[in-house]
C-alpha cells in the first residue's frame, strides 16, 4: 500500500529481512537505488505482523527531515523528531526518573545530537526497541583514532545495536577500503560472523547484505519499464572568437 513505484529489485532486502528469524541487514544499494523505500518496505511490513511496535531511526542532521517526510507520505509511518530542543522540552516536561526515549514509541533522532550528552548514552542503555534503522551507517563504522580509541559515533552505534531485536543499517558506501572498518557494521549486525576481520570473505555474510549497482540486471531491467529509454539529440555550436579565447 506504499505510494511509490513497484520496482521489483526492491522487495529483496525486504524478502531477505523477513526470512531471519531476527532481522539483520546491511542495505548496501547504489545512490538513488530507494535504500530509504527499501526500509520503509521492510518496517512496514515488521509493523503489519507486530514485530515492530518501538522503532528508533537515528541519520545524520542533515537526512532528518527528508527521511521523516519519506517515512510519513510514502508509508505513513509517523516519526516524532527528537533534536536537541525536543528532548530538552521533554525532560522538562517529565519527571527527572522517567527516560525521555520511552515517551515516544517511534522517533527519529540525529547520530550527532546522541553521541553530545552522556545521560543520553544513559538513557538509550536502559530502553529497548523492536527496530533501529541507522541511516548513512558508513558513518558509524569504527576507525581507530589517532590515540587508539573508537569515535564516538561508533562506540554509540555499537550500543544501539545491543538494544534492539532488528536492525537496518543503510550506505551506499559500506567499504572505504579498510577490512576492519567494513567488519565492524557486519559485528552490529551479528558479532559470531567476524573472528578476523582480514579474512572476511563475501559468502561468509551472503545472508546479512544486501548490495546492487544501477548496472545490476534486476535493476536495469526494473529501471527500464518505468522510466523511458533516454534519447540523446547532439546540438553543435560554433565559438565566437571571444568565446574560443576564453576557452583556451
Amino acid at each position: 500500500q506504499a505510494a511509490i513505484d513497484d520496482l521489483a529489485f526492491q522487495h529483496a532486502p525486504v524478502e531477505r529481512a523477513l526470512s531471519q528469524s531476527r532481522v539483520r541487514l546491511l542495505i548496501a544499494d547504489d545512490v538513488g537505488l530507494g535504500k530509504t523505500l527499501e526500509a520503509g518496505l521492510v518496517t512496514s511490513e515488521l509493523i503489519l505482523r507486530h514485530r515492530a511496535d518501538r522503532i528508533l531511526v537515528v541519520t545524520t542532521r542533515a537526512m532528518l527531515t527528508q527521511f521523516q517526510r519519506e517515512f510519513w507520505t510514502r508509508f505513513s509511518i509517523p516519526l516524532a523528531r527528537l533534536d536537541g530542543a525536543a528532548i530538552k522540552r521533554m525532560r522538562n516536561a517529565i519527571p527527572s526518573n522517567y527516560n525521555v526515549f520511552d515517551q515516544f514509541d517511534r522517533a527519529i533522532v540525529s547520530i550527532d545530537t546522541l553521541k553530545k550528552d552522556l545521560q543520553y548514552r544513559v538513557a538509550l542503555e536502559n530502553s529497548r526497541w523492536d527496530l533501529i534503522i541507522i541511516d548513512e551507517a558508513h558513518n558509524v563504522a569504527a576507525r581507530k583514532s589517532a590515540a587508539g580509541s573508537k569515535s564516538q559515533r561508533a562506540r554509540l552505534a555499537e550500543l544501539l545495536a545491543r538494544q534492539t531485536d532488528a536492525l537496518l543499517l543503510l550506505t551506499a558506501t559500506p567499504h572505504d577500503g579498510s577490512a576492519e572498518s567494513f567488519a565492524s557494521l557486519i559485528e552490529m549486525l551479528d558479532p559470531t560472523r567476524v573472528p578476523e576481520p582480514a579474512t572476511l570473505r563475501r559468502e561468509d555474510i551472503e545472508d546479512l547484505v544486501i548490495r546492487r549497482f544501477r548496472s545490476s540486471p534486476e535493476v536495469m531491467s526494473a529501471i527500464r519499464a518505468h522510466v523511458p529509454e533516454r534519447v540523446i539529440y547532439p546540438r553543435h555550436f560554433p565559438l565566437t572568437t571571444q568565446e574560443d579565447a576564453a576557452y583556451d
